[in-house]
């Protein structure tokens, strides 16, 4: 069996959200953030919304809310700064 692309292989592009979960950071120091970005932006992707948000559950959820409200949104995109500490939460 041959396999083949699929026949539409326009490029699509996406609206997307990204969010440092960081206590630590800062959108100068935030590194996977920025990266997160540069990435979506060189594969065509818009960049809708950059937040850094501490390791607070009621923080996170509250903006995870407010982004899915965005009828222009097609995906969210969580990172951490600095990598697994002890006060990382679990959603």
């Amino acid at each position: 069996m041959t396999h083949l692309p699929h026949p539409d292989v326009r490029p699509i592009a996406v609206n997307c959200a990204v969010i440092t979960v960081s206590d630590t950071r800062s959108p100068e120091t935030d590194r996977s953030g920025q990266l997160t970005q540069q990435l979506l932006q060189a594969a065509g992707h818009g960049i809708w919304d950059y937040v850094l948000i501490p390791d607070e559950p009621s923080q996170i959820q509250t903006h995870l809310r407010l982004l899915s409200q965005q009828s222009g949104l097609d995906a969210i995109l969580l990172n951490g700064g600095t990598g697994i500490a002890p006060r990382d939460t679990n959603l």
